[in-house]
């Protein structure tokens, strides 16, 4: 009787061995952002030969408020299956990000292990990881896009659909990546096709040295709808303007380089370089703005814009410091790019220094605030945010002080 009851004490510990061994294998994690604040901009266009300033409550300032689902799966033998799917979403109206797509920031699948991670699905490419760890756009988020040429550099994230993407394992701090989005169009793999590649160095010491290089192909279609697989170059006039090229043509290319030098003392050097070409970009639109009645034109389409119709190059320097003390980071940015346009006469400028600070309160949660200004020449100013472009002035200031927290 005893050895019967130990048989069975035996058996049922096993059992629930066996069931924490299955727990241990699988992992799924709900986790997020919400992060909001007030934003203040002066200057903001507000009708023709007018102009105000705006004060409000924005989300999205330090990054954006997302809401997402991950998982892993342990395969045995080194591998793991894992999927992510997450959607963006704007807390001052509820509204879900990336043009209402419920889960539009990311949703892959994919294999990990002694040979890499393959995943398959939507996201951003190498540039945004690459603009993370070097730039000023995961620093001050909110004044970066703009600066960088309408982000024709992707230095604040695109993301392309039908990805496979590549990383390879860490060999003496060396990775590698790289990135192939198909068009998904019958008779023709150009067309809406994107791709990419990158590398990283980076051994946990001082210094880190990376790249990412991107190239898009024109869509079926041109306008409103982008059927390219890259979603970023809806923005982009080469790739939208039906009279530019033909479908299959590339449409964008961008290269960043980027690294940073830890000091000592808390202190952080870190910069990128980049450059952005719209190669079907053909014609000229005068040889200068007029500046009449406004400083400020839509980006990405109109001339004389960041990414408009007759800008063909972009070249972008970003430097920064970042300074840790106690609870406190401090940081400081400056952006300067340099705009060609078809047969112009000048080339345009934007110049952006940029000032931050968070304040750690805990492990999830910190309160920031950030001040930057932008000054455009001979060129229209896209505006230092999302709020709106100067009008009269050619130089425009804004502020954003909020709080983040991470779930």
């Amino acid at each position: 009787m005893k050895k019967t009851v130990f048989a069975l004490v035996c058996l049922g510990l096993g059992a629930v061995a066996g069931m924490g061994s299955a727990q241990a294998q699988s992992n799924v994690q709900v986790y997020g952002i919400a992060t909001a604040g007030l934003g203040y901009v002066d200057k903001v266009v507000t009708a023709p030969g007018q102009t105000g300033s705006r004060l409000g409550l924005d989300s999205g300032q330090y990054t954006q408020s997302r809401l997402g689902f991950r998982g892993t799966e342990d395969l045995g033998g080194g591998l793991k299956a894992s999927f992510v799917i997450e959607g963006g979403l704007t807390l001052d109206n509820g509204a879900s990000g990336q043009g209402g797509a419920t889960f539009g920031r990311r949703t892959t699948i994919g294999l990990e292990g002694a040979y890499g991670d393959l995943q398959l699905g939507r996201r951003k490419d190498y540039s945004d990881f690459i603009a993370r760890q070097y730039s000023s756009a995961s620093r001050m988020l909110q004044f970066t896009g703009k600066a960088h040429g309408n982000n024709l550099d992707r230095s604040t994230g695109e993301r392309a659909n039908n990805m496979v993407y590549y990383t390879s394992p860490k060999l003496a701090g060396l990775e590698l990546n790289l990135v192939y989005a198909f068009g998904e169009v019958a008779g023709s793999t150009s067309t809406g096709q994107s791709l990419g590649l990158g590398a990283n160095y980076d051994t946990g010491g001082p210094f880190a040295l990376g790249f990412a290089y991107w190239q898009s192909k024109k869509g079926a279609t041109v306008g409103a709808t982008n059927s390219s697989s890259d979603q970023g170059s809806a923005s982009n006039a080469g790739c939208n303007t039906a009279t530019l090229g033909a479908a299959g043509d590339t449409c964008v290319q961008s290269l960043m380089v980027g690294g940073r030098y830890r000091v000592g003392a808390g202190v952080t050097l870190h910069g990128t370089w980049s450059l952005a070409r719209q190669p079907l970009i053909n014609a000229g639109a005068g040889v200068a703005p007029a500046f009449a009645t406004s400083f400020s034109q839509n980006a990405g389409s109109g001339a004389f814009t960041a990414g408009g119709i007759n800008n063909s190059r972009v070249s972008i320097i970003d430097a920064g410091l970042d300074y840790s003390i106690g609870s406190w980071l401090l940081k400081a940015g400056l952006i300067h790019s340099r705009f060609e346009f078809v047969r112009a006469r000048d080339k345009g400028t934007l110049t952006a220094p940029l000032l931050g600070a968070d304040y750690i309160l805990s492990k999830r949660t910190l309160v920031y605030g950030t001040l930057g200004t932008m000054r455009a020449s001979h060129m229209y100013s896209p505006g230092l945010t999302a709020n709106g472009a100067p009008g009269l002035d050619n130089h425009q200031n804004a502020l954003g002080l909020g709080v983040l927290h991470r779930f």
